[in-house]
């Protein structure tokens, strides 16, 4: 704190008028870095401090006993007599040039900006004024520097909507900050969709080589130029011609990086339509597939036999899989486990492998682990995309074809393992100060009216009322963040036991009913009492986040329907929750239990929220034996389907 904010604290709008001892005084004004002055009723100057005279150009005995309107401007001296008699009528701590332009003269009569603020003092049983006048040269000039650097890049940015291009500017970590007209052409996303956002993410770029090859070309030389694939807004595939630029300070630490992208999907496919190539045939298309650093295999048939595999392949296994051998039998054969996020074995039935053969299903991105037979744990992404194979390959034409991705992603777990700590710590230093402002917001409502108080006028009721529900919002969000750590360090402990669900998720209905008019939830069970092995409170926890998700992404309102049964063949308790609201596109149910996962048309409405919801529902139903899915279509709704298995 600067000695002139310090001293005009002692001088605040609160304060009452101080009797401050005259020897004393004028150390005090010495202090300020503002020009300070005293002024008697008659508005003559009586004492000055040394930066009064320096500001000015003004002699000590110049000041003293002059007019304080003299080092103003001719035209401002009948406002400035106004204004001071009006001040020693109803004497009052204030920002004099408030809403006003002012402007102090020089000896020399040069003018210049300032401020001026007046405060109350008694000074020998005498009402005073304290003028402190601050120069406002260098902000002033400060905002015209703004003001015009603000229309430079207005105009720049004009120009640049009006290229053909997708051009975009992203911070050294990759999130977007700018993002052209160009770009919205070309992949489906707004500008205000897309701030903030990773590109390699939103995009699902595909790097020639690797990111960390183009990262590092751009770290060395400053620039970057290849092709990279881009998957669209409404899914297409999308081949641009990259330029990318990177930026750096006058220090030389990266700032920013210009990237530049034409579109070449056409013309790339016009060339590969004319050369006639075959994928698998073209020694060029085998050394691409080679120089990926993920294991890429081709395998065909109910038993998942091997056809093709690239170099990369045996890194993820730690060996050799042979030629048409069937996948279960090579795992057996080498003792080799893919284990869930949560380290559970898969079903054979599970396995991404036999989910993309068996219900034809496009797997992206599925989190698993690689338990090898050297004991090392490889956590890896799984993509697996069915098709089928072309008649020419020898094969019967029945059989569908699998292409399947593993993507070794232990940079990233680190990463997320020291992101996580790093949010548990924050989560836990929030706990405390967010707990004193709730106590202390539910004390003074408490005392209130226990020690006969007054009434809160409505202004203090709305703010204790915001204090509360702020704290309340942020101590969910704190306990919502520390259950991701807690899960992803393996170290959340459940309360399992045989619960009736049925009041549980009742007062969970009328806890969020009372926070609606425009919804309507209706509960339907098939019995009473419907017991399920189950955590009471994390039950509680997934269905509050599930139905306020349903009113939350149905924000014209609705009914929203619940209705549970008992499936005793399968031992387990069913439930769904079913809305009408904005539902979720296509493109993302994949990816929609993830952590920090959002909806594009949630992020476009700007409906609230941070995307940990359906991602602790997730691990929490299945770390419970249950299961939870959903079906949903975009401005149709969507229903969340919930298991648990039953209880004793």
């Amino acid at each position: 704190m600067s000695h002139t904010e310090d001293f005009n604290q002692q001088f605040s709008a609160s304060s009452p008028p101080r009797q401050i001892p005259y020897a004393h005084l004028h150390v005090l004004l010495d202090i300020s870095l503002d020009a300070l002055l005293l002024l008697d009723k008659a508005g003559k100057i009586v004492m000055a401090n040394k930066h009064t005279e320096k500001l000015f150009g003004y002699a000590e005995e110049e000041l003293y006993g002059a007019s304080f309107e003299f080092l103003f401007p001719s035209h401002l001296h009948e406002a400035s007599l106004y204004e001071r008699e009006q001040y020693f009528a109803i004497p009052q701590n204030y920002p004099k040039s408030e809403g006003l332009e002012l402007y102090g003269q020089k000896k020399d009569g040069n003018e210049f900006p300032v401020e001026i603020d007046l405060h109350q003092l008694m000074l020998d049983d005498k009402l005073h004024a304290l003028c402190v006048i601050h120069d406002m040269t260098d902000h002033k000039a400060a905002e015209q520097e703004q003001a015009a650097q603000a229309l430079h890049l207005n105009l720049l940015t004009n120009l640049v909507n009006l290229a053909a291009d997708a051009i975009l500017i992203r911070d050294p970590v990759s999130r977007i900050l700018f993002w052209n007209h160009g770009a919205e052409q070309l992949y489906g996303w707004s500008e205000q969709e897309v701030l903030g956002r990773i590109t390699h993410s939103l995009l699902e770029t595909r790097f020639p080589q690797s990111q960390a090859a183009t990262d590092e070309a751009l770290e060395q030389k400053g620039a970057w130029e290849g092709e990279l694939t881009h998957t669209s807004r409404d899914g297409r595939t999308v081949v641009v011609e990259s330029r990318q630029a990177l930026i750096r300070d006058d220090q030389g630490k990266p700032q920013a990086i210009l990237e530049v992208n034409r579109d070449i999907t056409e013309r790339r496919g016009q060339e590969q339509h004319s050369q006639g190539e075959k994928p698998g045939s073209n020694p060029l298309f085998l050394r691409i597939l080679d120089s990926l650093s993920c294991g890429v295999f081709l395998v065909t048939g109910a038993d998942a036999r091997l056809l093709f595999a690239n170099r990369s392949a045996h890194q993820v296994w730690g060996t050799q899989w042979p030629f048409l051998q069937p996948l279960i039998e090579f795992l057996r054969t080498h003792d080799i486990t893919i284990l869930n996020a949560q380290g559970q074995p898969y079903a054979p039935d599970e396995m991404a492998t036999f989910r993309a053969f068996k219900k034809g299903e496009h797997v992206h991105g599925l989190q698993s682990i690689v338990s090898r037979h050297d004991g090392k744990r490889l956590p890896i992404l799984i993509y697996a995309e069915p098709f089928e194979l072309p008649a020419n390959m020898g094969l019967p034409a029945s059989e569908r074809a699998v292409l399947l991705m593993y993507q070794d992603i232990t940079a990233i777990k680190e990463a997320e393992y020291l992101k996580d700590e790093f949010v548990e710590i924050v989560a836990h230093e929030l706990q405390n100060p967010l707990n004193t402002l709730a106590s202390y917001a539910d004390l003074l409502q408490r005392d209130i009216k226990a020690e006969n108080i007054p009434a809160l006028t409505p202004h203090q009721q709305k703010a204790i009322a915001a204090i509360t529900e702020s704290t309340s919002s942020l101590s969910s969000l704190t306990e919502d963040l520390l259950d991701v750590t807690r899960l992803q360090a393996g170290r959340l402990v459940l309360n399992l036991q045989s619960v009736n669900i049925v009041p549980l998720i009742q007062q969970v209905i009328a806890r969020l009913q009372a926070t609606t008019s425009r919804h309507q939830i209706e509960f339907q069970a098939s019995s009473e009492t419907m017991l399920a092995h189950v955590d009471p409170a994390r039950l509680e926890q997934i269905m509050h986040n599930i139905i306020d998700n349903a009113i939350k992404y149905s924000p014209e309102g609705g009914p929203i329907l619940m209705a549970f049964k008992e499936e005793p063949e399968q031992q387990r308790i069913l439930g769904k929750v079913q809305d009408q609201g904005i539902g979720i596109p296509k493109q993302q149910h994949g990816r929609i239990f993830g952590r920090f996962m959002r909806a594009d048309n949630a992020r476009a409405r700007q409906i609230p929220g941070i995307g940990l919801g359906l991602y602790l529902c997730h691990e929490l139903i299945e770390l419970m034996g249950g299961s939870i899915s959903f079906d949903s279509e975009e401005g149709q709704g969507s229903t969340f389907y919930v298991t648990f298995p039953v209880g004793e």
